[in-house]
């Protein structure tokens, strides 16, 4: 059974989140929600697209994290988190862990954050390879 990814970053990453989530799936790992493809047209298409994201979570072995992020994103972290699931944070340096503030949540143990100037695929692959 191929093990499953969630990617989460902001709409205008939607690039970078796709492209490491064809890097995931070339190793035999599932995307639970493409949520690049989704452009909710108001309330109601946002609240199904909203339950969506959770639902693919849930369904998630993992949640790989882009920052920056939308206004989602920490939601995403706090589900991902409270649902007992591994986080994998990339940021590409300091500066954007503390603006516009410092998310303890970052820190979490069951966080493993990676910091360059580039997003570290093989960084992120091998440590969802080691899950």
């Amino acid at each position: 059974m191929a093990k499953r990814f969630y990617v989460s970053s902001r709409k205008d990453r939607s690039a970078h989140a796709d492209a490491l989530s064809e890097e995931l799936i070339a190793i035999g790992w599932e995307r639970t929600f493409v949520w690049t493809e989704q452009d909710g047209k108001g309330p109601n298409d946002h609240a199904k697209i909203a339950v969506k994201e959770l639902e693919g979570i849930r369904e998630a072995d993992v949640l790989v994290v882009l920052l920056p992020g939308g206004y989602g994103t920490h939601v995403e972290i706090g589900a991902a988190l409270a649902l007992g699931k591994p986080v994998i944070i990339h940021s590409p340096d300091q500066k954007t862990l503390v603006t516009p503030y410092r998310c303890i949540f970052h820190y979490h143990p069951a966080v493993k954050l990676l910091v360059s100037e580039a997003l570290d695929v093989e960084a992120v692959l091998a440590y969802i390879s080691s899950l």
